[in-house]
């Protein structure tokens, strides 16, 4: 972190600079750090918010309304008793159905659509979910989770401290490698994250009922991610060691920046502007990955919906049960799918059974992990979607301050190699710019396992983290000062 008490009042912004040939004055530009700072801060979410839907068809308007009015009724009744927040009406539809045959359209009868949206607590969502179905909804539009306003409040300005203090960090990385001294933070720009909510879960159950007599179904909500950046500008002053001294001790404060030059072809006398190499150095540290990142599926076919809903219930409760007891981290029920199965011959389309998705994600330390999966599809997940790796928060932290001093000497590095050749005597650091890579995740391991507990018998799972990449670039402006062999030789062009 950069020692705020050094930020102090550098406060040479207006000095003044003479142009040599006609003793106008001009002022100097600011010598600036331009640095980005993200904060992250997870919140746990405490609410889940479900849209559920009521699907009628008949052979009539008349009665498939009737029928989704009564099975709408009962399922507001069951949500206010249950103590629903937020409950409305999202969606009434009622459209006719038609079959198409030799080009021709034939009405075969109506559907109808009503759906109701509701919060509640995450710890009673399954439950009600599962009242809800039995009183006569039979589709699950969508389920998100969220933390409370209180509590998105206290992380949005814990947020906005964290990026501050990753700005600080970064500004002294950069400034310790060149040696310059920080000076006045000349501007503040505070870029919030708009803070969607975490994306909703894929859910989809079409069946009549499906849970008229499944067991409760397990939702876990997950973690809500707030996310802000701040930018600072921060002043400095060059001294003797703060003009890339670390690359070659040439290059000292040369402070000519308001001479003129002729115009070798009209003679005229005009202030020059100031000379500048930009470059852009760039750094990547690997750093060792420790936690692995696991999402598991329960799949499940079978003939009618009742029979797949509550395999896929007893099953997702009992790998539930086994991850946390092994201590799974960020444990969280990322997707709640059920679909009907068809089968299609001479264009006519047949409704052959079921199928339930359930998938679960969670994290643990990697030399875990293999056993974890193991035992997890023991207890009945038979589907490993993905397996990513990560490192802790301290190491990428650190890893993140040490690209930054890389990429300042591969910078200095770069300038060096140039001002040598071109045989120019190197400046002021007139402006730096810190670009910092958004650290993606390595990739995920492409795993797909969907055999009936496929690891029941087997010996424990090896899974071996490989490396996460960290990568950052930092742009410089130096100025220089032209002399008789660092200029290009007008003779070269026929202008002398």
């Amino acid at each position: 972190m950069v020692n705020t008490a050094n930020l102090t009042g550098v406060r040479n912004l207006g000095l003044a600079i003479v142009d040599p040939l006609i003793g106008s004055t001009a002022p100097k530009t600011t010598q600036i750090l331009e640095v980005t700072g993200q904060g992250e801060v997870s919140v746990a979410t405490t609410l889940t918010e479900v849209e559920l839907g009521i699907k009628v068809e008949g052979k009539t308007a008349t009665e498939v309304q009737q029928a989704a009015a009564q099975r709408s009724t009962a399922v507001v009744d069951v949500l206010r008793n249950l103590g629903a927040q937020e409950l409305q009406t999202t969606s009434i539809q009622l459209n006719p159905v038609y079959s198409y045959e030799n080009s021709t359209q034939t009405l075969t009868g109506f559907e109808g659509l009503n759906t109701l949206q509701f919060e509640l607590p995450t710890n009673q969502a399954g439950a009600a979910i599962d009242k809800a179905i039995q009183a006569g909804a039979n589709l699950i539009e969508n389920i998100s989770f969220t933390a409370s306003d209180e509590a998105l409040q206290q992380a949005r300005l814990q947020v906005l401290s964290e990026a501050v203090k990753d700005a600080q960090a970064q500004a002294q990385a950069v400034f310790s490698t060149l040696k310059l001294t920080p000076g006045e933070i000349i501007k503040i720009d505070i870029n919030s994250d708009d803070n969607p909510r975490p994306s909703p879960l894929v859910s989809n159950l079409t069946a009549d009922r499906v849970f008229a007599t499944a067991a409760t179904t397990p939702i876990i909500g997950g973690p809500q991610t707030i996310e802000a950046s701040v930018s600072l500008d921060v002043g400095y002053s060059p001294n003797s060691a703060g003009t890339l001294a670390s690359a070659t001790d040439n290059l000292t404060g040369v402070r000519n920046l308001g001479l003129a030059i002729v115009d070798p072809l009209i003679g005229s006398t005009a202030p020059k502007t100031t000379q500048i190499l930009e470059v852009t150095g760039q750094g990547e540290v690997s750093v060792a990955t420790t936690l692995t990142e696991v999402e598991l599926g329960i799949k499940v076919e079978g003939k009618t919906a009742t029979e797949v809903q509550q395999a896929a219930a007893q099953r997702s409760t009992a790998v539930v049960d086994v991850l946390r007891n092994l201590g799974a981290q960020e444990l969280q029920t990322t997707s709640i799918q059920l679909n009907p199965v068809y089968s299609y011959e001479n264009s006519t389309q047949t409704l052959t059974g079921f199928e339930g998705l359930n998938t679960l994600q969670f994290e643990l330390p990697t030399n875990q992990a293999g056993a974890a999966i193991d035992k997890a599809i023991q207890a009945g997940a038979n589907l490993i979607e993905n397996i990513s790796f990560t490192a802790s928060d301290e190491a990428l932290q650190q890893a993140r301050l040490q690209v930054l001093s890389e990429a300042v000497k591969d910078a200095q590095a770069q300038a060096q190699a140039v001002f040598s050749t071109l045989k120019l005597t190197p400046g002021e650091i007139i402006s730096i710019d810190i670009n910092s890579d958004d650290n993606p995740r390595p990739s995920p391991l492409l795993s797909n396992l969907t055999a009936d507990r496929a690891f029941a018998t087997a010996a424990t799972t090896p899974i071996i983290g490989g490396p996460q990449t960290i990568k950052a670039s930092v742009s410089l402006d130096i100025g220089y000062s032209p002399n008789s062999a660092g200029t290009v030789d007008l003779a070269l062009y026929g202008l002398q």
